[in-house]
């Protein structure tokens, strides 16, 4: 029997020392004074067994915890063999906070009378903190969220107060219901419901918005978490589902959505929780900053549309103008060319006459000369004719006598007879020698007589003609002076008309340049009308709304500026052909080439031609 006893103890001993390398194990007397410690305990109370040992238990409680009722209690209920075990709070060395996992084990002896009081522990402090922290985190959660707790199958266990706030109901009168009270009876009866709960039931969290039904119907939005919690073999033993209210989100989501749709004229007018209310606040200031905004921009618009199209009228029509008048001044320039031409062709011509003219003086003047020189000729030929027909006269004076002496030789002859015979012939020979002689001299003086009235016929004509070339010759001097006046006027003028020439190419230009950039505005003008309309579009693409009573500028505009909203005058149409940019260059170009743009006859204003005899130069 020693022997099994021994045996047994010693038994004891080896178990004790194996549990003393796992946990910290201290002994006390029935007072509470330590008896002794292993080193597990000294390690986690942080003291060496000297510093402990003969010492109170009291060193490890709260001074207030010692000094009160239940500590007295505690240490009595040992000493009379009640056992303790719990969880306990123990100040370590330094007041370091120690949590314990202990038993507190009376160990009596054979009488049964306590002799000491054996402590196991082990310390749960890290297990203490995280648990203290988990709860701390739920109790926070649980603060600010809806929790509610569920059996696998739906059934509700239980809710927190902002749950229970959240659906309006208490927690008696939810409590053992199925989770189906809390939606629309036809989802909770769809194949789908069914599906969630199996998913939950499998283990799998769901996470999602959900549309829940509170008391009395009042429909709440949730963002919700259904988590399912495990057990140690990883079977789910409940679920948690933690929620947020946001039905006043979810008010703001649909405001936003009606605002992506364009629709501008709802706002919410019910009021959400003091969390969301400046949101609601703010969402409805947007609302209306963004409508009135809208409303502006739409009348605004409506006005650019009715001034650009105003602005788009008066620019077609200075466009055409503009066109007209840039034809006409090309018209005019090229008439302009063509008259300066024919100017500096007539001028060459009053200078080639005046040239003429100058050589018909000077011809003139050498034909006086030589008519007077004629005149002298004639008039000498006149006096050689006259001393001619003297002697003429002479010869037939001489023919005369020689006739008579032959005559007379002829009849003293007849005198002699015989003797005078030879004389005779001779005298008769002589004789009709001086007959034919006085009949030659008759004829030369016939001759000379009538070449003399010749001679004077043609003196006189040959006069009349030297006055006559005198009066010429004043008359071609008058004549070169006047062609002279005639050419420095025509040289003036062609000066002239070339200024003229070269202010009309400019005034042509500029206006080239201005109906191009008429084209440009009146392009800017469309476009800007063009934009108003597209603008005018987007903006009917919302649903606006105005507030009741509210004008529309449009209104106060059509009543401020009437002619601004009027439709656009009849047959004023926009040219659409080749603008005047490009006459502009074509007009410049026939101005570097005079006689092409002078032989044109036609000119095309807004794609139509413009004759020459039409109104544009009346215009212009």
């Amino acid at each position: 029997m020693f022997a099994s006893l021994a045996a047994w103890a010693t038994d004891e001993k080896a178990v004790l020392k194996a549990l003393g390398c796992s946990l910290a194990i201290i002994e006390f007397d029935p007072s509470g004074t330590i008896l002794t410690a292993n080193e597990n305990f000294c390690k986690t109370l942080g003291y060496d067994l000297a510093e402990i040992k003969g010492q109170h238990h009291r060193i490890f409680v709260d001074p207030a915890e010692a000094n009160g009722g239940g500590y007295k209690a505690f240490w009595s209920k040992l000493a009379r063999g009640e056992f303790h075990a719990c969880e306990y709070k123990r100040s370590a060395k330094g007041g370091r906070e120690v949590w314990i996992q202990a038993s507190y084990n009376p160990v009596m002896n054979a009488k049964g009378v306590v002799n000491k009081v054996v402590k196991v522990a082990t310390n749960i402090t890290a297990e203490k903190l995280k648990n203290a922290e988990f709860e701390s985190k739920l109790n926070a959660i649980s603060r600010v969220q809806a929790v509610i707790e569920f059996s696998p199958g739906g059934e509700i266990i239980t809710a927190n107060a902002n749950f229970l706030a959240l659906l309006g109901y208490q927690l008696d009168e939810i409590k053992g219901q199925h989770h189906r009270m809390f939606v629309a009876p036809s989802e909770g009866q769809s194949p789908d419901y069914e599906a969630f709960w199996r998913k939950l039931n499998s283990g799998e969290a769901i996470s999602a918005s959900f549309k829940r039904i509170g008391k009395g119907g009042k429909e709440v939005w949730i963002q919700a978490s259904y988590n399912p919690i495990f057990d140690m073999n990883g079977k789910v033993t409940k679920v948690v589902k933690f929620a947020n209210d946001i039905t006043d989100l979810t008010e703001i989501g649909a405001g936003l959505a009606r605002l992506a749709d364009n629709k501008i004229d709802q706002r919410i007018d019910k009021a959400f929780s003091p969390t969301f209310e400046k949101l609601r606040v703010d969402f409805n200031i947007a609302h209306d900053k963004l409508q009135q905004a809208l409303l502006h921009i739409a009348d605004g618009t409506t006005a650019i549309h009715a001034g650009a199209l105003q602005i788009s009228t008066a620019a077609d029509d200075l466009s055409h103008r503009t066109e007209q008048q840039a034809a006409s001044l090309e018209e005019t320039a090229a008439a302009l060319d063509q008259i300066t031409a024919t100017l500096k062709k007539s001028a060459d011509g009053a200078t080639h006459a005046r040239d003429v003219v100058s050589a018909a003086d000077r011809d003139a003047k050498t034909s006086a000369i030589v008519v007077r020189q004629a005149v002298e000729a004639m008039d000498a030929i006149a006096t050689s004719a006259r001393q001619i027909s003297q002697i003429i006269g002479v010869i037939d004076e001489i023919a005369f006598q020689t006739n008579l002496l032959a005559l007379n030789a002829g009849v003293e002859a007849a005198r002699a007879g015989d003797a005078g015979r030879g004389f005779a012939v001779v005298a008769s020979e002589v004789r009709a020698l001086a007959q034919r002689s006085a009949e030659a001299a008759k004829e030369i003086k016939s001759l000379i007589s009538a070449s003399s009235t010749q001679v004077d016929t043609g003196v006189k004509l040959v006069a009349e003609t030297g006055k006559s070339l005198d009066r010429i010759l004043g008359q071609v001097t008058e004549i070169n002076g006047v062609m002279d006046e005639i050419a420095s006027g025509a040289k003036e003028q062609s000066a002239g008309l070339a200024e003229v020439n070269i202010a009309v190419n400019q005034m042509d230009q500029v206006t080239q340049q201005n109906a191009a950039m008429v084209e440009e505005t009146t392009a800017a003008s469309h476009s800007l009308s063009q934009e108003a309309m597209r603008l005018s579009g987007l903006l009917a693409e919302f649903q606006i709304g105005r507030p009741e009573g509210e004008p529309s500028i449009r209104s106060a505009l059509q009543k401020a500026v009437p002619h601004a909203f009027r439709s656009t005058a009849t047959g004023m149409k926009p040219s659409r052909d080749a603008g005047p940019a490009k006459r502009a260059a074509r007009g410049i170009a026939s101005r570097s080439n005079p006689q092409s743009a002078a032989t044109s006859q036609t000119k095309v204003v807004n794609g139509a031609p413009l004759e020459s005899g039409s109104g544009a130069w009346e215009e212009f």
